[in-house]
């Protein structure tokens, strides 16, 4: 009776360690992983690494190293870890086959992040939509327009189709063109042009302001115009040359057209 006892004793004493050793894993585990996350993000920091790609890795890293530490927790309290790796394993494959669009997602979220077409704070063209990149998800990417609209991407399709990102480089060319009226002076208004451009803070005087002609139309005398700026100025510059250069010819007198008709009236003579 007495060895049946001491039995049953020693199990539930063994079964009280487990839970106390599965416990203090879980404890170490669960703040182990917080303090590695903390060095990781810390050492991503120093690197200058986009801060998109710091919360990628950070929401990988805090799973993965979650589902360790449960998997350990249940093995130390007897269940067979094998077979919970294979059940696992099992599952994820039926995920996987039954999210093959969004793994797509997954797959070209990464690719984005690691390959950088483009970085948060960049301001982007895509399909009808142009805006700046607000945060690049697992399966989607989120872009604010100029007029404050949300658009969200899915990955897979920004990562197949073609975009053009405006703040890639250091500096942007501004392309313009200015009508002239056929009776105005040709070389005063590329001088004002010019003049308006050297005297703009945002204009770069290299490289060199273009300022020629460009077309001949039915009404009007059209003068190209191209100036370099940084790309952070771009809007800027462009709608001050506007406002500016027109407020030049009105000043100067050159004169730009607007579209007219001539209207003749016949008068036939009946006998």
């Amino acid at each position: 009776m007495s060895d049946a006892i001491n039995k049953m004793i020693d199990k539930y004493t063994n079964v009280g360690m487990n839970i106390i050793d599965a416990l203090f894993i879980f404890i170490i585990g669960w703040y182990g992983t917080k303090i590695l996350l903390h060095i990781i993000t810390k050492m991503m920091k120093k690197s200058n690494v986009d801060p998109i790609v710091i919360n990628f890795v950070k929401s990988i890293v805090n799973v993965g190293l979650k589902i360790i530490v449960v998997i350990t927790v249940i093995g130390q309290l007897g269940v067979s870890v094998t077979s919970l790796v294979a059940v696992l394993t099992t599952a994820g494959a039926a995920i996987v086959l039954g999210l093959q669009d969004s793994m797509k997602g997954v797959v070209s979220g990464i690719i984005i992040l690691f390959a950088k077409p483009f970085v948060k704070g960049d301001t982007i063209e895509v399909g009808n939509y142009v805006g700046k990149i607000q945060e690049i998800q697992l399966l989607y990417t989120i872009l604010m327009t100029f007029d404050n609209k949300m658009v969200v991407i899915p990955n897979n399709e920004l990562a197949s189709s073609t975009f053009v990102n405006y703040s890639h480089e250091d500096i942007r060319r501004v392309d313009m063109s200015m009508d002239v009226h056929y009776d105005s002076d040709v070389e005063l208004a590329k001088k004002i042009i010019l003049r308006v451009i050297d005297e703009h803070p945002y204009a770069l005087k290299e490289p060199i302001p273009y300022v020629r002609v460009s077309e001949y139309k039915d009404h009007a005398i059209t003068i190209g115009l191209r100036v370099w700026t940084k790309t952070e100025n771009y809007y800027d510059l462009k709608d001050d040359l506007l406002e500016q250069i027109k407020y030049a010819f009105d000043k100067e007198g050159v004169q730009i057209p607007y579209q007219q008709f001539d209207i003749h009236v016949h008068h036939t003579n009946n006998s």
